[in-house]
């Protein structure tokens, strides 16, 4: 007997019956790519999407960007309808200039927790980004990095939202994350930049793991026309 899944979706065109349906519910999402590949624009399109389709609100909880250029980039990407009351942005960075003389003094992963705790129970989040965890690391003194990383997603994981990771991936690495993250969570999209001619690049998707759905594995071009984002299918590499 098969169990139906509460699914989010991505409204991405397409992406969506790529991923199985959708994003169950809850789930941990990893999105990993090199700089450029439109991660934050991408999640921010998600967020948005289900803020006012559904009124599911959204926390983008922001390292190092501040509030500001993150909304101006949205727009640029046909984001011109974000508004804090469906997607609040968490500028961190206010409290870490706020705090610059004892910032290395600061025990952020409790700080970040305990924020993003208040604000879950006080304004009814249901998704959550956090970007990026290479902000996080360079923020954080983690002592033992992959135990202190399985009990923040795990504590994270309790608040029952849809939580998006944020990730770089350097470029040439074959690694998606440092501490093992990846395993942690119950999905990751990849992204990536790939060359098909001397002068020409092409975004590609692809949906490595997504637990509970039968996804597909195959990668995707990843585009935005001005307005919306969609997946089509590559272009073949020109010799």
């Amino acid at each position: 007997m098969e169990v139906e899944v509460p699914l989010v979706h991505s409204y991405v065109d397409g992406l969506d019956k790529i991923l199985g349906g959708g994003v169950p519910k809850g789930s941990t999402v990893l999105v990993a790519g090199t700089p450029g590949t439109m991660k934050t624009s991408l999640i921010l399109w998600v967020m948005n999407e289900n803020a006012k389709r559904h009124g599911t609100k959204g926390l983008y909880v922001s390292l190092e960007q501040d509030a500001d250029s993150l909304r101006t980039g949205a727009a640029r990407m046909g984001m011109t309808d974000l508004q804090e009351s469906r997607v609040y942005i968490l500028d961190m960075g206010q409290l870490r200039r706020g705090l610059f003389r004892a910032e290395s003094s600061k025990d952020w992963v409790t700080i970040l927790l305990e924020i993003i705790k208040e604000a879950v129970t006080s304004s009814g989040y249901g998704m959550l980004a956090l970007d990026s965890l290479e902000a996080l690391y360079a923020l954080a003194d983690l002592k033992a990095p992959r135990r202190e990383m399985f009990h923040l997603l795990g504590s994270l994981k309790e608040l029952g939202l849809t939580t998006f990771l944020i990730a770089e991936t350097p470029f040439g690495s074959s690694r998606l994350t440092q501490w093992g993250e990846d395993f942690l969570c119950d999905g990751i999209l990849h992204l990536r930049m790939v060359d098909v001619g001397e002068a020409e690049a092409q975004l590609r998707l692809r949906c490595v793991k997504m637990r509970f759905m039968n996804h597909d594995r195959s990668a995707l071009a990843l585009n935005h026309d001005g307005e919306k984002f969609f997946v089509s299918h590559v272009i073949s590499r020109k010799k």
